[in-house]
């Protein structure tokens, strides 16, 4: 790497601040996290935790396991439930001041890298969200770390990255580039000697027999989970989208940033990455993740977040280049990441309520989990005045967003929350493990979107209940029809 960072400097530590900083930032955003109600996705991977299992319908088992034990620990609240963001970011954060450190940064380089990766926009908003990509980014860097030890000749360190893969994989599926990414840093001169080794093969059955449970659920399963991910990144078929492709680039540069992503361009084009081990390193960690995943939105799509683990290795490229003659644009990096969390967190307090704007999708970065609020009151309200039953009521939809909400906000235990499969066959978890019978023996408050007559041809004895309805986000409002399930006397 440049001297500007690899040299240790001596005089007083930065350790003291970093972690001043990154406990703010922890308070900071689990005050935010307990004050927004669950997305469908995090209630989701809610329902999932309460069945444990080694596999789930769409995505690997990690985050159901992770949000069990947050719910273990804590509770059912919001706040408890995002402790997983909240607790893997600064984790990852001192998993990158490692790294950096093992990649000759000085000292406050190797802080700099890690408080810039942690007050990056994609930080800022999956560190309030209990999805897959916070575990995804805490292995994936874990890995990248045992990586670059392993090939200092630490052969411990191999099969800690080949652990750390297996995790990333049990995290999210795309963690399988880092195989790509591995291969690409061995080709460097300084390491190919290692092909010739037994230990990077042996991390690999490592990371193989880790995952090696969960492939052994979709095989059990009739592969839904593998199926899921293949559907997603097929969307509506295969074509030639370059505008599409140039999208995804784009919003890079909301993902970690304007400034950094600027910093990570301008440090790929200056090419000294090519002369340095270290620099082909960092290259080999980013440019394979962001390549695969911009050949999927060619032909497909991709989200942003998709190719989020890359972002690791672009702070590191983007603080070595902006540290070393463009210190006032770090700076500013900071200044704007700070504000766009800032906005982001408080968005109705400094934008919304003083420009008085109506609380409608564009308006508010929070839309989608507002009108939930409205519809968990209405179904609590009717499931407390069962019609002449004993047996405690359950919940049955045809809409998985419908019934996540439901057990997350209702505290609902498993079985409580029945899949109705009005096409015949599993669509969702609830369909797969609760499905909804013809015939219930307990009586079932059904919440569906479904006309009447759809109701009624598969349940004809079915009681209307009245409508659930919420429109607290009015251009987006959520309304469904209640039908109670009696079973026959």
């Amino acid at each position: 790497m440049m001297p500007a960072l690899g040299t240790h400097e001596a005089g007083r530590s930065p350790w003291l601040v970093v972690a001043l900083i990154l406990i703010a930032l922890a308070l900071w955003r689990s005050l935010v996290a307990a004050g927004i109600p669950l997305s469908v996705d995090e209630a989701y991977y809610v329902a999932w935790s309460k069945t444990p299992d080694l596999g789930y319908w769409t995505k690997p088992p990690m985050i159901a396991w992770a949000i069990g034990a947050a719910r273990a620990a804590c509770g059912e609240a919001p706040g408890c439930v995002r402790m997983v963001p909240v607790l893997a970011f600064p984790l990852s954060t001192l998993l990158m001041i490692l790294l950096a450190l093992r990649l000759q940064f000085s000292r406050t380089g190797a802080a700099v890298a890690g408080l810039a990766f942690a007050t990056m926009p994609l930080a800022s908003f999956y560190g309030i969200a209990a999805t897959t990509d916070g575990l995804l980014l805490l292995f994936w860097i874990g890995a990248m770390l045992s990586l670059r030890i392993a090939l200092d000749g630490s052969r411990a360190a191999w099969l800690l990255a080949g652990l750390c893969t297996g995790l990333a994989l049990l995290s999210k599926y795309s963690a399988g580039i880092f195989a790509l990414s591995a291969a690409l840093a061995l080709l460097h001169p300084r390491w190919r000697p290692w092909w010739r080794s037994p230990w990077p093969w042996l991390a690999a059955v490592v990371a193989a027999l880790v995952f090696l449970p969960n492939l052994w659920w979709n095989l059990s399963q009739g592969m839904p989970t593998l199926r899921h991910t293949a559907e997603i990144s097929q969307h509506a078929g295969y074509a030639v989208r370059p505008l599409a492709m140039l999208e995804f680039l784009l919003s890079q540069f909301g993902l970690a940033g304007p400034v950094l992503f600027g910093g990570f361009i301008a440090w790929l084009a200056a090419r000294r990455w090519q002369a340095s081990a270290d620099g082909w390193f960092i290259a080999s960690l980013a440019l394979p993740f962001l390549v695969v995943i911009s050949l999927q939105a060619l032909l497909s799509r991709a989200h942003a977040n998709w190719a989020a683990p890359a972002m690791a290795a672009a702070c590191l490229a983007a603080v070595h280049t902006l540290s070393d003659r463009r210190r006032a644009w770090l700076i500013a990096s900071f200044v704007v990441n700070l504000a766009l969390a800032a906005v982001l967190y408080h968005f109705d307090v400094l934008v919304r309520s003083p420009l008085q704007l109506e609380q409608v999708v564009r308006t508010d970065p929070f839309w989608a989990t507002r009108n939930w609020p409205g519809i968990h009151d209405r179904v609590r309200d009717v499931l407390s005045r069962p019609p002449g039953a004993n047996a405690a009521p359950r919940v049955a939809s045809d809409d998985r967003a419908v019934l996540a909400q439901l057990q997350a906000a209702l505290v609902l235990p498993p079985g409580a929350a029945l899949g109705w499969q009005r096409k015949g066959i599993p669509d969702n978890h609830f369909d797969q493990r609760f499905p909804l019978p013809a015939r219930p023996a307990w009586p079932v408050l059904l919440v569906t979107a479904a006309g009447p007559d759809a109701v009624l041809a598969a349940y004809p004895d079915a009681v209307p209940a009245g409508e659930a309805r919420s429109d607290v986000i009015r251009d987006r409002p959520l309304a469904f029809s209640l039908w109670w399930l009696l079973p026959a006397r």
